[in-house]
Order: structure tokens, then sequence, then C-alpha cells
């Protein structure tokens, strides 16, 4: 992956890709004018842009994802973090939570992650 940035339509398109991939051009442009209402050409500007960003490649008309979803949503939250937290995990999941409450199961799973993830 060249650029890791992502825009919204950007994204939109790539959860399009990752649910059909390899899908043929003509198909996903199809697709995301039934979707999106966006036009052909306009998709395959965006096709190229991602393709030129390393996220997906574009063979023989016939496009596929090379950065999954996962790897994506992974460097997104740490852009989130790095930009509107200064790096802090912790003042991020205060943000998060507000004055919101977590359930018993909810807590556990987190607790339970913070612990996997714990450097000895």
């Amino acid at each position: 992956m060249k650029d890791n940035s992502i825009g919204d339509s950007e994204l939109i398109l790539m959860d399009m890709i990752w649910d059909h991939s390899p899908v043929g051009s003509g198909e996903l442009a199809a697709m995301c004018e039934k979707e999106q209402g966006w036009k052909k050409t306009t998709v395959y500007t965006m096709v190229k842009r991602l393709s030129n960003k390393g996220f997906i490649k574009n063979e023989n008309a016939v496009i596929s994802y090379i950065v999954g979803r996962d790897e994506v949503r992974k460097e997104q939250s740490e852009e989130l973090v790095r930009k509107s937290f200064g790096g802090s995990l912790p003042m991020f999941v205060n943000a998060f939570l507000g004055n919101r409450s977590l359930s018993k199961e909810d807590a556990a799973k987190l607790i339970d992650m913070i612990e996997n993830h714990t450097e000895e």
C-alpha cells in the first residue's frame, strides 16, 4: 500500500470490491450506479486512484483487492487516534464512551483484549 489514505467515497467503493472481488469493471460500475448513483466515469476514476495507491489491481478489466478490509480499518483507526487524540488510546476510549455505560459482557471482552495485547 503506497498511500494509506482513503476517502469516504473510496471506502464505499472498496466495500463493494471486498464483497464482490474479483469483479468486472462494468459490473462494478453498474452496481455503483444502482447503489450510489455514481456515473461510470466517476467509478473508473476512483478505481484508477485506488489502483495507484496500491489498494486494488485492475487486470483485463477485472478488479480485485490487494489490501484487505481489516488492514484498512486498522490503519484508519490508528490514524484517528494519532490525529485526534495525540496517539493516546485511553483518551480515545474516554471520548468514545462519553457518558455511556458498557455492558458487563463488552467490558469483559475489552479487558480480555487489553490483557492479550499488554507488554510483559
